[in-house]
């Protein structure tokens, strides 16, 4: 039991990675889990799933694009729990668009979603984390790779990459660690969202295992894995670190 009687957040945890960290969690027996989502349906259905043992799963809408859902956040734990321990900040889309059809206000956007509103949660919930406490982003192996139509979404996440060192530094007096996982090509939901058609998926999809030295897409339960490993302590003596879990995309 690596988390046992921790308190633990998860934001984007209704489908994928989020998901999947949460059953992983659950399973390492932290306390409380305290899941987020932007859809109340998928978030009841998501903690109903999810509470079928001794954890108790709290479901709390957040919505990433809305900065003042963090501090609502940060007050409601405060005073619901007092204190946390483990923040995965998970929550992140993907909105491909190749040089020339890139719009400013949608850029903007995915910005905001996936680099702003995890800065804006970390400093809304760091001061209610305990001594020994653990922060993990999750980035992507594209804050490396250059990848065609990737550029909005590849800077955000480089930029979340750049703040994991800095509030590790920042946050290190505190006793808090921050690390990062920085998943390859992972079979989850996301892809069904990015407004390719089928045949355009599989186009893609062709194209990314075709690059992978695994010779295939991961699954959420292997970064989940990943995961876990940064918020226990069995990653204490790592700080400001980034784990590659892509199938060897970005070392080999």
């Amino acid at each position: 039991m690596q988390l046992k009687d921790k308190i633990a957040v998860i934001t984007g945890a209704t489908s994928g990675i989020g998901f999947a960290a949460a059953e992983r969690f659950i399973a390492e027996g932290v306390k409380t889990l305290i899941i987020t989502g932007q859809d109340e349906a998928r978030l009841d259905a998501a903690r109903s799933k999810l509470a079928n043992g001794d954890t108790n799963v709290v479901a709390i809408r957040w919505r990433a694009e809305h900065s003042e859902d963090s501090l609502a956040l940060s007050q409601h734990l405060k005073a619901e729990f007092g204190s946390i321990d483990i923040l995965f900040a998970n929550a992140g889309v993907t909105w491909p668009a190749p040089l020339g059809q890139i719009d400013a206000a949608r850029a903007q956007a995915q910005i905001m979603i996936n680099f702003t509103a995890p800065l804006m949660l970390v400093q809304s919930l760091a001061p209610l984390m305990n001594a020994g406490g653990s922060i993990v982003m999750n980035t992507s192996c594209l804050d490396e790779l250059g990848m065609p139509g990737m550029a909005v979404y590849s800077a955000s996440k480089a930029a979340l990459r750049s703040a994991t060192r800095t509030l590790s530094a920042e946050l290190g007096e505190q006793q808090i660690r921050v690390n990062a996982v920085a998943p390859g090509p992972i079979e989850t939901p996301l892809y069904g969202k990015i407004g390719m058609t089928e045949e355009q998926l599989e186009e893609m999809a062709s194209g990314i295992v075709a690059q992978v030295p695994a010779g295939r897409f991961g699954t959420a339960e292997e970064i989940a894995n990943a995961v876990l490993f940064l918020a226990s302590d069995a990653s204490s003596y790592m700080r400001g670190a980034e784990i590659a879990v892509d199938g060897g995309w970005t070392s080999l």
